[in-house]
């Protein structure tokens, strides 16, 4: 074989090689556009970095090949948390470390705030670093709120008030600005005051938790001693009510059994009359004393029966 025929099949091999390399590339680059989305997930899909859909379903897809567009994926079903402790933040170390309430009282606070991402484009491109500005903005929404409320209720009964209202306002926050976070609750960690001034707080409120034991002993008392003179009461006025009864009966029975004898004494005045006169002389005669006398004897003796 000579040299040219060498370099003839060679030639040869090189076209078939070159062929199957152009019929390969093209297609393992259209297959480079299948991509998948997974459960957690949303896909984000970009032409010429643009976004033409933000809202990609978990699953299969296909996209056109880089670098006509190009899909980023975001975790957005699972709930994020972020510490906010005003004591310890690294973030901010310009804040101070205690926040002064309404009556110029000083506080720590810690916060847990939870959030997932509600809309996954904006989310990821609206703000250069998002979760940043939520970071500053539920400080300032902290801040404010803390300055608007007393120590005393901050610590007692407004501890469920401060995390819901915190928690819609830092919505309305990331509402206003679009970046795509949905607030799914606000959690205190440490609300209490300075190490400095706590045992003070802490005598306060054993004294607060002393008057409020008094107030339900006294509220106890006085309820069960309105209930016993309510009984007397009652009864008292059941016994009244049964006396004036009685009283009542007795008083009938007797209209009517004179208006009866003076029924018969009308019909027969006699006999009635002298029936009543017998009547009252066997009433009066087992008391009467009678004295027996004689009037001729010197010496005057008496005997009595």
């Amino acid at each position: 074989m000579s040299l040219r025929e060498d370099l003839q099949q060679v030639s040869q091999h090189s076209q078939r090689l070159w062929l199957l390399l152009l019929g390969v590339i093209p297609l393992i680059y259209l297959l480079s556009g299948f991509y998948s989305v997974g459960a957690e997930q949303r896909g984000i899909l970009s032409r010429f970095g643009k976004i033409v859909d933000d809202k990609i379903a978990p699953g299969m897809h296909y996209r056109l090949p880089w670098p006509i567009e190009s899909v980023e994926k975001l975790q957005v079903t699972a709930v994020r948390s972020m510490e906010l402790d005003f004591a310890l933040d690294p973030h901010d170390k310009h804040l101070q470390l205690e926040l002064t309430t309404g009556d110029e009282n000083l506080i720590n606070v810690a916060l847990i705030l939870q959030y997932n991402i509600q809309e996954a484009g904006i989310f990821q491109h609206q703000a250069v670093a998002p979760e940043q500005l939520l970071r500053q903005l539920a400080h300032a929404e902290s801040i404010q709120y803390v300055a608007s409320q007393k120590i005393g209720d901050l610590l007692t009964t407004g501890r469920n008030q401060f995390q819901s209202s915190l928690q819609q306002a830092i919505q309305q926050q990331t509402r206003t600005l679009n970046l795509g976070i949905n607030i799914t609750s606000v959690q205190i960690r440490r609300l209490e005051p300075p190490q400095s001034i706590k045992q003070v707080f802490d005598d306060v409120a054993v004294a607060r938790a002393e008057k409020q034991e008094k107030i339900q002993v006294e509220q106890g008392e006085r309820s069960s001693t309105l209930a016993k003179a309510r009984s007397d009461a009652n009864r008292q006025q059941q016994q009244t009510q049964a006396y004036v009864s009685e009283l009542l009966a007795r008083a009938n029975g007797d209209r009517d059994r004179l208006m009866s004898t003076w029924e018969e004494y009308r019909q027969a005045p006699d006999l009635i009359g002298q029936r009543m006169y017998l009547e009252m002389l066997e009433q009066v005669m087992p008391k009467a004393k009678v004295t027996l006398a004689e009037p001729s004897s010197d010496n005057e003796s008496t005997q009595e029966n």
